[in-house]
């Protein structure tokens, strides 16, 4: 059994980030890998230089076949970098956020110049550069950034959300529709950036215009007191309801017990290239989506052209009520096929990694061709 070191701020994170992908650690033990985790409880200087020792006894008395470490926070990938100097093990570098385009640091600040440096020392020390379909930066930009770096140490995971999503898990729970139709948000809101005030507004209007017989909005997350204030303020009291965070063995039965799935990417241009992991799930229930999104950001023009559901600009309440109208009445058939599932899927996704892994831990590139 080949074994992997995956750097990490958090004690339990795996592939995959969230509770919900703890099964990935037994999916990638069955392609032939063990996850040790390479535990970096405080990232500051001192924290940092502390964690060298007792990462670098990790790889050589664990028998470490490869490092990885991956963004974000960039420390991790300092830290990877600094190991494959030490103990010269094989260095996946897996950015599941960008270093220098992210979409958080101001363009020109100190904050990007670091990044910028650290991202050089990354791409000329790393046996391979990785990174996952969904995450905010275009297509080519490390061959652009280094091209007189070889083309084939960087990969794009043709995978939409790390560590993806276990399709087993929801098409075992039996769900009846509910009786309303009814609208579901289930995730976190970001302030200024994701947020369902104006999509509040949108569902005023398509109470005012078709009423609001038989129609629910819950939202299952993070709720804020403005967010209630403006419910109020549109007279959507009786038709919004908002529950704490589930686990998520709990949302899969209310996801697939919606008619609608509310996926709100706004129109702050820092989310233009995002697709949030929460779509995986939203796939995987099968049910159509309303995008709140700008139709020219990634995941709008996603929603359109897999037909997984309707998109309607945040600015434009008429256009939410009419996406709204158009799911109910049926006039939009939903038609996701078996390939935008295979993106999502855990198994396929692990394939894919477990594939990556082998070829670096030879000190090879790993272009896509799993005979490599």
């Amino acid at each position: 059994m080949k074994k992997m070191l995956i750097i990490s701020n958090y004690r339990t994170r795996e592939m995959g980030g969230g509770p919900q992908k703890k099964p990935n650690k037994k999916l990638l033990r069955e392609r032939g890998w063990d996850i040790e985790i390479g535990y970096v409880p405080d990232l500051s200087i001192a924290g940092v230089l502390k964690a060298i020792p007792d990462l670098i006894r990790q790889v050589c008395c664990k028998n470490i076949d490869i490092i990885v470490s991956h963004c974000s926070p960039p420390e991790l990938h300092a830290l990877g970098y600094v190991l494959k100097r030490i103990t010269g093990k094989p260095w996946l570098a897996e950015f599941r956020d960008p270093l220098v385009t992210n979409p958080d640091v101001e363009p020109g600040s100190f904050s990007q110049f670091q990044r910028r440096v650290l991202e050089k020392r990354v791409v000329h020390s790393a046996n391979q550069i990785a990174w996952w379909e969904n995450i905010q930066m275009e297509d080519g930009y490390f061959s652009r950034t280094y091209p007189e770096m070889d083309r084939s140490m960087f990969y794009k995971i043709p995978y939409l959300g790390v560590g993806g999503v276990n399709f087993d898990k929801f098409d075992r729970p039996k769900a009846e529709s509910y009786d309303k139709f009814t609208i579901t948000y289930a995730g976190s809101f970001y302030n200024g950036w994701i947020e369902p005030c104006r999509f509040l507004e949108g569902v005023r209007k398509y109470v005012e215009t078709h009423s609001n017989d038989g129609l629910q909005v819950q939202f299952y997350g993070d709720w804020k007191d403005e967010y209630q204030q403006k419910v109020l303020k549109e007279g959507l009291e009786e038709d919004v309801t908002v529950y704490d965070p589930v686990p998520h063995e709990e949302i899969i039965p209310v996801l697939k017990k919606s008619h609608l799935l509310l996926y709100i990417g706004g129109d702050n241009p820092r989310n233009r290239q995002n697709i949030s992991l929460k779509m995986a799930d939203y796939v995987a229930a099968g049910k159509p989506i309303l995008g709140i999104v700008d139709p020219s950001f990634r995941a709008g023009k996603f929603i359109k052209r897999e037909k997984i559901g309707v998109v309607a600009h945040p600015e434009n309440a008429e256009a939410i009520a009419e996406a709204i109208e158009t799911v109910r009445s049926g006039r939009f058939r939903y038609n996701a096929d078996d390939d935008i599932k295979r993106r999502f899927d855990s198994e396929a996704t692990m394939d894919e990694y477990a594939s990556i892994l082998d070829s670096v831990s030879k000190g090879e590139h790993y272009t896509g061709d799993k005979n490599s």
